[in-house]
């Protein structure tokens, strides 16, 4: 792909070969370049220049007055050129205004009067037809906004013919995996930029046809580069055209600037979630013997999940502000839930939550897949009653199996705690298994289309995680298999206790009750305080009938 350059007095003239992109370097504060296309055919009605450039924005105009109607700026632009003489030679004119060099990768191709015009009725944009996409972002959410098209004859754009002939098809294209440098930047958008390639190498999400908005939202995902395309059909003529496709990586690729890609992360958030995937691990293996410590560890993870989007959305709290005030919750609600089971100690009423965090694991990893991108489900009720079903069914399919419930549990939301911590350091996309449900929770969020990029990394730690969660439960199982399900309830033991040695000391006289009473406390409170179910003076069970029953 090689372009002609040479001199035209005080300007840089740019001859393109049609349908060919080419890449460059523009020089700081060059203006009125002018990039032309010649040796057109004759059945060549119009042409859609694109200008495309990572770190800066520039300008594209049809004139060389740069009138409003007639120029865009930005970083993925384009315009319609119509060619008035067939076969005659086609040129647009381009600035940086920059104090700096720009690269740039041009292109320009060509269109017969069968072909749909991209943009061609636009109602919202400044230019009357514009082929271009708008692109808006948010660390939730990405907003992409095109006009409609026309049909290549040039219709009025209200007419029933042109309304019913064109459908459009949305496509979507992963960067790979943390790549913000310029080669993958512009290799990924080559790839989109004529329909062929569009088909090839994007995923197509949606087609919508002329009564749908043409805005659609996507899942934000903040340092991993996306690309999206958009090709129009003439479904009566069976042509088609594709817009200038437009890439984002969530952030702001200029390091110091606002929202920079380099500044994504912080250290409070990065320190809670290596604690958690330590704990995490911890509950993996040891989670169902140290039952207090899981009762503390779903009343933590259930309460960090709820309160991240409401103080989120309902507050001014900074980011890190938000965590914090989440963790102090969550630690909270942890404490309750602990007391929940020392004060009750039912099994089945402790095991409610255990077996809701379990749910929520399982219903956001079926979202995770292709199931959550169905249409159907792109609406706050038909997704809340789907989500809350697999929720309660699990709940209530393993809750009679509540040791089952209660290692099963442990095992897989600890291996994946532990395995989220590996994905912060590598920036990964698998703790958006949840995120993406907590998002849920946000404005607008349930319309989006949510397809995350699942790459080698994701491929090499899910891997892990399964490995993980079953050596976890094989391991629990193995290790439990000749315990009681449940160990003694803390307060009904002690209470047990205070009874029992109560009707000794009304049983027995002053002398024996004296000669007794030390060797007795101390026998006993130990094995009573680690749980053991043991006489350590009589060799009877104690709790046993209770042991058993729970």
């Amino acid at each position: 792909m090689i372009g002609v350059t040479y001199s035209t007095g005080t300007s840089e003239q740019y001859e393109l070969v049609a349908n060919q992109p080419l890449l460059m370097q523009i020089e700081a504060m060059e203006t009125g370049i002018i990039i032309k296309v010649a040796n057109l055919s004759t059945s060549i009605t119009f042409i859609i220049f694109q200008i495309h450039s990572q770190r800066l924005t520039l300008t594209l105009s049809l004139t060389n007055t740069y009138n409003y109607e007639s120029t865009v700026k930005g970083n993925n632009i384009g315009l319609i050129y119509r060619v008035a003489t067939p076969g005659s030679a086609a040129m647009v004119y381009l600035n940086n205004t920059h104090n700096a060099t720009v690269d740039v990768l041009l292109a320009a191709f060509t269109y017969t009067a069968n072909d749909p015009i991209p943009g061609g009725c636009s109602l919202e944009f400044p230019q009357e037809e514009a082929p271009y996409l708008k692109l808006q972002y948010s660390h939730v959410l990405t907003t992409v906004d095109f006009q409609l098209a026309n049909l290549g004859i040039s219709k009025d754009c209200e007419d029933s013919v042109t309304k019913n002939s064109l459908e459009y098809d949305i496509y979507l294209y992963f960067l790979k995996q943390n790549e913000l440098g310029a080669e993958e930047y512009f290799s990924s958008l080559i790839k989109l930029l004529s329909i062929d390639s569009i088909q090839k190498f994007g995923r197509k999400i949606h087609s919508l046809h002329h009564s749908e908005k043409t805005s659609l939202a996507f899942s934000s995902y903040p340092r991993k580069g996306a690309a999206y395309a958009v090709i129009v059909r003439d479904t009566t003529l069976k042509t088609s055209a594709a817009y200038v496709p437009i890439l984002s990586y969530s952030c702001d690729v200029i390091e110091g600037s606002t929202n920079s890609c380099a500044d994504i992360g912080d250290v409070v958030g990065t320190v809670v979630t290596f604690l958690i995937g330590l704990l995490g691990l911890f509950m993996c293996f040891f989670g169902h013997r140290f039952f207090k410590t899981e009762m503390f560890f779903v009343g933590f993870l259930a309460m960090l999940a709820v309160s991240l989007p409401l103080f989120e959305l309902g507050t001014q709290l900074s980011n890190e502000d938000v965590i914090v005030t989440g963790i102090l919750l969550g630690v909270l609600s942890g404490m309750i839930w602990i007391l929940v089971w020392v004060c009750l100690g039912i099994p089945v009423v402790s095991l409610l939550l255990t077996g809701g965090v379990l749910g929520y694991l399982f219903a956001s990893l079926i979202f995770f897949t292709p199931f959550g991108s169905l249409d159907s489900l792109r609406n706050g009720v038909s997704y809340s009653m789907v989500f809350m079903s697999i929720i309660l069914f699990l709940t209530a399919f393993l809750l009679p199996l509540n040791k089952l419930l209660s290692i099963a549990a442990t095992s897989l939301v600890g291996s994946y705690s532990f395995t989220v911590s590996i994905d912060q350091f590598t920036r990964g996309s698998l703790s958006y298994i949840v995120l993406n449900s907590i998002r849920h929770g946000y404005n607008h969020f349930v319309e989006a289309f949510v397809y995350t990029p699942f790459q080698t990394n994701e491929i090499v730690l899910s891997v892990v995680w399964g490995i993980l969660s079953i050596s976890g439960a094989v391991f629990q199982v193995y290790r439990e298999r000749n315990r009681p399900p449940f160990p003694p309830p803390p307060y009904r033991t002690w209470r047990t206790y205070v009874q029992a040695t109560r009707e000794l000391e009304n049983s027995s006289d002053e002398e024996s009750h004296d000669q007794e009473r030390e060797p007795l406390i101390q026998s006993r409170l130990p094995a009573l305080l680690y749980g053991a179910t043991v006489d350590a003076v009589t060799g009877e069970r104690l709790l046993d009938g209770m042991a058993q029953n729970h």
